[in-house]
């Protein structure tokens, strides 16, 4: 038995050996925030080729190629490493500053294939203008069919602007779609919201910073929307992130021993923790995070990866 501390909750995992001390990084193991050592690069191992044009036959005796096969394939988001990608990345330092929700809507029609090609091409301008680097996105089908995205990032983006970018890319699109060229050059289906600060204007006119709790609360009912609630299926990614996020680690794992002290001291200071037991795994729930004393640890690596990171500095 042994535990795993996320950065929303704790789990008892009942049957098994705990694995390496901190884990779901996708670019490094690590056993401390000094000792980080990058995972062998699997791109470079040499795969078994796969055939362009193997064909079979359907059931109704029509050749079929493996790529039409490949096409049939759908994606949904993977919940758990999404909560957790979101929930670490919230934590690091450069986040604090300032960590933004961007929805993205297209007019009502649109295919999902052409979605993507003009979501790509967005993210491409915010690239090369305001050096997006830091992302995590999701995916999500709207009431009436039309697809639209939702980026969480760090990386500070002019409204008006952005807006310009898809207002751009979607014009060449009216012809196809019988769209308005007047209503489209009017595109306003990019909407930004601070999870730091308040749309609610104090006194003076400014801004209402949150509180890191109450920061923490809009991030979650950003999640249990967006993500925790999406079983929407795709032709293509339903969510995707940048490198960077990629290598953090989402959980911190301790034996019997060391985890005893931290549970025996959450239950003494936070009584208010729900705990889910299961035949396999226990779950120790809050609300909202508002102690970060037991994830002190896991920050720090993360810290140590998103710096070295972007230093482009292997971790020692």
């Amino acid at each position: 038995m042994y535990y795993s501390i996320t950065s929303s909750c704790i789990r008892e995992i009942k049957n098994g050996v705990a694995p390496a001390t901190f884990s779901g990084s996708a670019s490094y193991t690590a056993n401390s925030a000094k000792n980080i050592t990058t995972k062998i690069n699997r791109k470079s191992e040499k795969r078994p080729a796969i055939p362009t044009a193997a064909h079979t036959l359907s059931d109704d005796g029509d050749s079929v190629t493996s790529a039409t096969r490949r096409s049939d394939r759908t994606y949904k988001i993977n919940r758990p490493v999404v909560r957790g990608k979101i929930n670490a990345f919230f934590n690091l330092q450069a986040t604090r500053e300032f960590c933004a929700f961007y929805s993205i809507s297209f007019p009502c029609g649109i295919s999902d294939d052409d979605a993507f090609k003009l979501f790509n091409l967005w993210q491409t301008r915010c690239r090369q203008s305001f050096s997006l680097k830091s992302f995590i996105w999701v995916a999500e089908r709207q009431q009436n069919g039309t697809i639209h995205f939702h980026i969480l990032t760090n990386t500070r983006m002019p409204i008006k602007r952005v807006n310009g970018f898809m207002r751009t890319a979607l014009l060449p699109y009216c012809c196809q779609y019988g769209w308005s060229v007047a209503k489209i050059s009017k595109y306003n289906g990019i909407d930004v919201d601070n999870v730091w600060y308040s749309k609610r204007r104090n006194a003076s006119g400014c801004a209402r910073r949150r509180s890191r709790a109450h920061a923490q609360q809009h991030l979650s009912l950003y999640v249990t929307k967006y993500v925790s609630k999406n079983r929407d299926t795709f032709s293509h990614l339903a969510w995707h992130e940048s490198r960077d996020i990629a290598a953090l680690f989402t959980a911190h794992n301790f034996d019997v021993e060391e985890c005893e002290q931290i549970i025996s001291y959450f239950l003494s200071t936070k009584n208010f923790w729900k705990k889910f037991d299961g035949e396999f795994v226990a779950v120790y729930l809050h609300p909202t995070v508002y102690d970060l004393t037991p994830y002190t640890q896991l920050t720090a690596v993360n810290e140590n990866v998103y710096r070295k990171f972007h230093a482009q500095i292997t971790p020692d």
